[in-house]
């Protein structure tokens, strides 16, 4: 499995890329959702971007839309830059 950022991880299986997002379940246990599976690793890191942005987004549900419109855009430039998004990709065995 590849750890992308933050909770975000991809997993390669026969045919498909799988989003998962790492959580800690109510007995203190790490576990993982299943958020989308993709046919290219490209897709599955555009989900999750999509996936980070909304979650920065949801955080500030009370800001007005003048000021999220450009914290969208910003945190997507932060996170699409191919270089910027696979610097701290690491593998969990």
């Amino acid at each position: 499995m590849m750890h992308i950022r933050e909770n975000y991880f991809i997993e390669k299986d026969e045919k498909t890329y799988i989003l998962k997002k790492r959580k800690t379940t109510d007995q203190g246990q790490t576990a993982y959702d299943e958020l989308g599976a993709y046919d290219s690793i490209k897709e599955a890191k555009d989900a999750a971007i999509k996936e980070m942005i909304r979650e920065e987004v949801n955080r500030r549900k009370s800001a007005p839309l003048h000021e999220i419109i450009p914290l969208m855009k910003q945190k997507h430039r932060e996170l699409s830059g191919d270089n910027q998004f696979f610097y701290k990709v690491t593998w969990e065995m």
